[in-house]
């Protein structure tokens, strides 16, 4: 598969251009920032390869979908801060998010195999009007996940990444992780390693000890993320 960077599946535009009511608090984190690109897709976005945004600043406007049948990596480098806004579904494969990327979706998120977020200090947010449905979602730090109909996906995060929902395999940095996944994604402390375990599901390798997923029935359910 290829790697394709978002900025070239869209038009380059203004922040004036994509001001609108509702975005307005997000989007004044751009006013005077330089440098800061500005993109627009006037349709939705569906490649079979994978997607980067690069390092920012940016903003991204998909006035569509967004879809990938690859990963989908949605980061900044640096804390730099970042916006997405989809105008509608978002699918892929695999999705990473992390640091200053703030992402917005009015439809629904639809994560194939595992979405992972990191750091962020509360910046990294990945939030859907919709549903959020993924194999598992794995957290760590201070990045979030929001879904107003629900999380559909087990869930591995620190306590207290949500209220009331609780995660059902906690990410404590306490060591224990090897009684819930591979060998291979862990690190030397025996906590996940967020590297190792989103190079293994890109390529299709198993993050989770057999019969570890079954253990929680609840992950098949829509669950309230606030």
């Amino acid at each position: 598969m290829t790697n394709v960077r978002l900025e070239d599946l869209c038009n380059a535009t203004t922040l004036a251009a994509l001001r609108h009511p509702r975005w307005d608090p997000e989007l004044r984190t751009f006013e005077g920032l330089n440098p800061c690109t500005f993109w627009n897709s006037d349709t939705g976005v569906d490649v079979s390869g994978s997607i980067d945004t690069g390092q920012g600043p940016y903003v991204f406007q998909i006035n569509g979908p967004l879809k990938t049948k690859d990963h989908l990596r949605l980061w900044t480098d640096d804390y730099h801060p970042g916006l997405v806004i989809v105008r509608g579904d978002l699918h892929a494969r695999t999705l990473s998010f992390g640091n200053g990327a703030r992402i917005f979706v009015e439809g629904s998120v639809l994560v194939e195999d595992c979405l992972f977020g990191q750091y962020g200090d509360r910046n990294a947010v990945l939030s859907a009007k919709g549903e959020l449905r993924a194999r598992a979602v794995f957290l760590a730090n201070t990045a979030r996940v929001y879904a107003d109909e629900g999380v559909r996906s087990l869930i591995y995060a620190p306590l207290g990444s949500w209220d009331p929902l609780m995660p059902d395999i906690e990410n404590e940095g306490i060591g224990d992780g090897i009684g819930f996944f591979d060998p291979s994604v862990l690190d030397r402390y025996g906590d996940l390693d967020f590297r190792r375990a989103i190079e293994a599901a890109r390529a299709g390798k198993p993050l989770f000890l057999p019969g570890v997923e079954e253990r929680f029935p609840q992950r098949l359910s829509s669950r309230k993320t606030e």
